[in-house]
C-alpha cells in the first residue's frame, strides 16, 4: 500500500515493492510514460537523471549493511518527480526511507520545512537523509579498522588476516554501490536548475558535496585497509622466514650426530674406542654433545638463532 504525505501543493507518494496495481496508479494519477513505468517492475542499474516531459526520472542506489552476509549490498530507490509531487519506489523495505518518515510524523516543523516549498527541496533533504545514512553506515567499518590497527602487531596476525579480509570485502560492497551515484549527482546539479528554477542550485551543489565528502571517506578506509593487508602480509612473511631459519639451524645441528653414527657403523673409528659397547656409546654421545653445543654457540653469536 503506497503512503501518501501531503502539505499544500507537494505530495510524496512511497511505494514499496510494486506491483500491477500500484502501477496502473501511476499510470492514471501522473501519466507516467509506460516505459519508465515497465523499469518500476524489476531493479535497474540507469546512471544518469533523465527528463520526460513534465518530469524527471533517476534512480539512486544506497548502501545498506548485510549483517548475515557481513558485507555491504545494494538497495535502490527509483525517483519519479514532477513540480508538485514526488514519487519514491523501492523493492524492499529500506531504513533510510522508514526513518525519514517516521521523522516526519514526529516533528511537524521538521514536516513545514520539507514540503513547505517545492518538490525539489523535499528531493533534497531526502537525498541528503540518504547520505546521512550511508555516512553512519561507514561507521561501523571505521570501528573495525580500529580493532585492526590494535591487533595488527599482536600474536593474532592469522585470524588478522581474515577479519582484513571480510572487511576488504565490506568496502568494496559499498564503494561498488557509491561510487557510481556520483554520476547522478552531477546530471542533477545540471538538469534539476533547468527543472525547477535556478534558485534550486544551491540544493544540488550542496548534495554534490556531501557525496563527494562519503565517498572521500571511503577512499580513505579503502587505502588504510589496504596498508592493513600490505603490513599484515609483511609481519607474517617475516615470522615465516624467522621460523624457517630457526627449523634450518635445528636441521643442521643434527648433522654431527647423523655423520658420527655413519662412521661408527662403518668401523671407522673402532681402533679408537675401549671395545666396551657402553663406554663406546658415552664417548660418541660427549664428542656429539660438545661438537653440537660449539656449533650452537656460533650460530648464537652470528645472530642466526
Amino acid at each position: 500500500m503506497p503512503i501518501h504525505i501531503k502539505k499544500g501543493n507537494i505530495n510524496w507518494v512511497n511505494i514499496v515493492k510494486p506491483v500491477v496495481k500500484d502501477v496502473q496508479f501511476l499510470a492514471e494519477e501522473f501519466k507516467i510514460h509506460p516505459i519508465v513505468l515497465e523499469e518500476l517492475f524489476h531493479p535497474s542499474a540507469r546512471a544518469k537523471t533523465e527528463q520526460y516531459g513534465a518530469y524527471l526520472y533517476f534512480i539512486y542506489h544506497l548502501p545498506i549493511y548485510d549483517i548475515e552476509q557481513k558485507t555491504s549490498r545494494r538497495g535502490e530507490i527509483d525517483f519519479i518527480i514532477t513540480k508538485e509531487t514526488l514519487i519514491s519506489v523501492s523493492y524492499e523495505k529500506l531504513e533510510p526511507i522508514d526513518l525519514f518518515i517516521d521523522k516526519i510524523d514526529r516533528d511537524k516543523n521538521y514536516k513545514e520545512r520539507i514540503l513547505g516549498g517545492t518538490t525539489a527541496r523535499l528531493l533534497y533533504y531526502l537525498l541528503e537523509f540518504c547520505l546521512s545514512f550511508a555516512f553512519r553506515q561507514l561507521k561501523h567499518i571505521d570501528e573495525k579498522i580500529e580493532v585492526i590497527r590494535k591487533d595488527l602487531f599482536s600474536e593474532k596476525k592469522y585470524r588478522l588476516l581474515e577479519n582484513i579480509s571480510y572487511l576488504k570485502r565490506d568496502l568494496l560492497g559499498f564503494y561498488l554501490c557509491f561510487q557510481p551515484q556520483q554520476s547522478i549527482f552531477k546530471s542533477l546539479s545540471i538538469i534539476g536548475p533547468e527543472f525547477w528554477g535556478q534558485e534550486t542550485q544551491i540544493y544540488f551543489a550542496d548534495l554534490e558535496g556531501d557525496y563527494l565528502r562519503v565517498l572521500q571517506y571511503c577512499i580513505n578506509y579503502k587505502e588504510t585497509i589496504e596498508s592493513f593487508e600490505e603490513t599484515n602480509a609483511q609481519l607474517l612473511n617475516t615470522k615465516m622466514n624467522s621460523v624457517m631459519q630457526k627449523f634450518t639451524v635445528l636441521a643442521f645441528l643434527t648433522f654431527p650426530l647423523i655423520l658420527l653414527t655413519s662412521i661408527f657403523q662403518a668401523n671407522v673409528v673402532k681402533p679408537f674406542l675401549t671395545d666396551n659397547s657402553y663406554s663406546d656409546f658415552w664417548i660418541l654421545f660427549g664428542i656429539v654433545f660438545i661438537f653440537t653445543l660449539l656449533l650452537l654457540r656460533f650460530f648464537k653469536r652470528k645472530g642466526w638463532f
